[in-house]
């Protein structure tokens, strides 16, 4: 009973990956094919459950049926292969298709053979072991052939692995051959009537768990289009190796010794075990963390990297900030290329720096350009171009693109989903590929890497630098280029002011407006953590991709839960955000909001003609991963007279030289007193209150949003 059930979650095993294989690749041909050998190999796993039983339930007629049907399903299976072999990972040539009829109708005729020729299984008999079928004449020239299939479709894989011109699909070919050499060989010897008829239950249930090994592998090939870290493996492997020889055989001999010497004493043996478990456990972890500490310090780059591009002084030039940034980045990465794309003002990506002679650009209307910003995708590697389906239309252009640039890797640098800027990264010059660990680590510097783009745009154009003064603080012109992007509420049911005013011209606390549509408009007002020129990069790369995430994702909680996770895995460790994100739907009269942290949120009542406090519980944003269940979404209605005052903890909490802190009831007072005025003058009012109270005292960043109901 134990082995069927094996059997039949190892088919359930097997539809499932046979079912995300095409759900992933529905169009490519190899897809299809294989989740239709997964699905003749789960229903063999269950035939084969169901022998393990039958052999006990004294039916001739139920064995000698799943027997054929067994054989049936397992070798269409293979014959399948061979039309895998032919089109994994592409079509050599576009006539092999053909081959697909012959091998079509070699399977139907299989099949209707297995099932029904007495020639192949020509009865049931009892034995010692319960009913089993009986070979016909037939049988071993059958199981010759099948395996000759098999064979066949090895050697074909093979040949692709050989003629396969690019590593990444060289990588994946080898997985697939490395399947069909496992997979294959092992179906064929356990379907041989020596096993099938020798009662031995594990000889029904390991053919089945071959086929769920062979499947997996097989969609894991199709899946990948990143390089796999062969030497990382390995290194880890050898890791876990010398744990085993350096600690584990002397454990066991002195386990042994124990066990000799304790003369029986369940105390003694007791003590003595647990005692060198804890020993064991000490010298593993030693080992393994001086180990992999140098594994590691060998390859990881991002927080080293991040930290150098951070440390960049943009207030140097154009010409200073280009030379440190290639600079870190060929250091660090060990590209023998390199070049840099920002949009000018014509919308044209030009090469503002490479290594070469060439100096390729993108129009606006560029087809490729095109389909990179209608993508999700920031980072865009070489082997996903030749390996995902995903981009076979426009293959031939995006490889034309990666040869103009010798580049290995693009990083795509995103206002929303327009594209400001490119990195283009060459071959290493140590000739090693790209793999899956250095995909994650560009993820990371994606935002560090759009500030330089930003600032290459709208900072540092040499116009500005030579109207610009010197001596101007790079804040000031960070903020205000980021103000510009803010859009204006111009409806006419609301009146919308805010103020920002940070300690040192450098900050975190930001506003952003986005338009959704004629009535309704999207908020974020907040704080992210950090002083200085960090905290305002921070802002700008938070900002950026906020405005990103509206365009792809429809559902309120979802997006702030993208932007918790975005905060949480690519901005700089330790990073959090306090605020608050919000739609005004003035055709609604409504207000939904989700607080993150924010401290107050005012409503001012014409009913009641006072103000309330309506922002309930905010979790702020970057300590958890998974924020959704922690979210609140509230509704107000918002009916004509209605006053909204929205700050930060930075106004709350300034104090006086008495240590008084400047606090709620004075926010309302103040907002209050200048209640009939139109919202800038509110917002005005209250920034105004403030610095009374304070004696022009700030030691926090403070930042405030008044938004009337007419």
């Amino acid at each position: 009973m134990g082995l069927s059930l094996v059997a039949f979650l190892t088919a359930l095993g097997i539809l499932a990956l046979s079912l995300r294989t095409l759900r992933r690749n529905p169009r490519l041909p190899a897809a299809r094919i294989a989740a239709l050998v997964g699905l003749l190999l789960a229903a063999y796993a269950i035939l084969r459950g169901i022998a393990a039983l039958g052999s006990t339930t004294g039916n001739p007629s139920l064995t000698l049926l799943v027997a054929r049907a067994s054989a049936a399903t397992v070798s269409s299976a293979g014959i399948l292969l061979i039309a895998f072999a032919l089109a994994f990972p592409r079509w050599i040539k576009p006539w092999l298709r053909l081959a697909l009829i012959p091998l079509a109708g070699l399977v139907a005729v299989n099949f209707i053979y297995a099932l029904t020729s007495a020639s192949f299984l020509s009865g049931a008999r009892f034995g010692s072991s319960g009913f089993y079928a009986v070979a016909g004449p037939s049988r071993n020239a059958y199981d010759t052939a099948v395996g000759a299939l098999g064979v066949l479709a090895i050697l074909l894989q093979g040949l692709r692995l050989i003629l396969a011109k690019d590593r990444v699909n060289r990588e994946r070919t080898a997985l697939a051959l490395g399947a069909l050499l496992i997979g294959l060989p092992v179906l064929w010897l356990l379907q041989r009537p020596t096993l099938t008829n020798s009662g031995r239950a594990w000889a029904m249930v390991i053919p089945p768990v071959a086929g769920l090994f062979m499947v997996s592998l097989l969609a894991y090939a199709l899946s990948i289009s990143r390089l796999f870290d062969w030497r990382e493996f390995f290194r880890t492997l050898a890791g876990y190796l010398g744990v085993g020889l350096i600690v584990g055989l002397p454990l066991g001999g002195a386990v042994y010794l124990l066990v000799l010497l304790s003369n029986g004493s369940v105390l003694g043996l007791g003590f003595g075990s647990l005692l060198l478990f804890f020993l064991a456990l000490r010298l593993s972890r030693a080992f393994l963390t001086r180990f992999f500490a140098r594994l590691a310090s060998r390859r990881e780059y991002k927080e080293t990297l991040g930290s150098a591009l951070a440390h960049v002084d943009l207030s140097a030039g154009r010409d200073a900030v280009l030379a440190d940034l290639t600079a870190l980045l060929r250091a660090e990465l060990g590209c023998s290329e390199l070049a840099i794309l920002i949009e000018d003002d014509r919308a044209v990506l030009r090469t503002v720096w490479a290594q070469g002679s060439a100096r390729p650009s993108l129009e606006r209307t560029d087809a490729v350009r095109s389909a990179l910003e209608r993508s999700s995708v920031d980072v865009l590697l070489v082997t996903e171009v030749m390996a995902d389906e995903a981009w076979a239309e426009l293959r031939p252009e995006l490889l034309g693109l990666f040869e103009e640039l010798k580049a290995e890797v693009l990083i795509l640098a995103r206002e929303g989903r327009r594209i400001i800027g490119i990195f283009a990264f060459g071959p290493r010059s140590t000739g090693g590929a790209y793999t899956a660990y250095d995909y994650a680590a560009f993820q990371g510097l994606c935002g560090k890497l759009f500030v330089f783009a930003f600032y290459l745009k709208n900072v540092a154009r040499e116009s500005i630098l030579y109207t610009v003064d010197r001596e101007l603080a790079l804040s000031d012109q960070i903020i205000r280029f980021a103000l510009e992007h803010v859009a204006p509420v111009d409806n006419p049911k609301a009146d919308a002011a805010w103020a920002m005013k940070s300690t040192r011209r450098l900050g975190g606390d930001f506003v952003d407006f986005v338009k959704m549509g004629k009535e309704r408009y999207f908020f974020v007002l907040g704080d992210i953590s950090g002083k200085g020129l960090s905290a305002s990069m921070n802002m700008l790369i938070l900002k950026s991709m906020i405005r990103t995430f509206l365009k792809i994702e429809k559902d309120f909680s979802g997006l702030v839960q993208r932007i918790n996770a975005f905060i949480k895995d690519y901005l700089p460790k330790g990073s959090f955000f306090a605020g608050v994100f919000g739609y005004f739907d003035f055709e609604r009269n409504a207000l939904y909001f989700i607080n993150c942290g924010i401290p107050s949120i005012l409503l001012y009542s014409p009913s009641f003609d006072a103000f309330v406090e309506v922002q309930g519980e905010g979790k702020i944003l970057g300590f958890v991963r998974d924020v959704r269940p922690l979210l609140k979404p509230r509704k107000i209605t918002l009916a004509p007279g209605t006053a909204l005052v929205l700050t930060t903890d930075g106004l709350l909490d300034s104090e006086n030289i008495r240590g008084e802190r400047y606090g709620k009831d004075r926010l309302r007072k103040a907002a209050r007193d200048s209640l009939a005025k139109p919202a800038r003058a509110i917002a005005d009012g209250v920034m105004d209150d403030l610095l009374r109270f304070t004696e022009n005292r700030q030691e926090d960043d403070i930042t405030l949003l008044v938004m009337k109901i007419k």
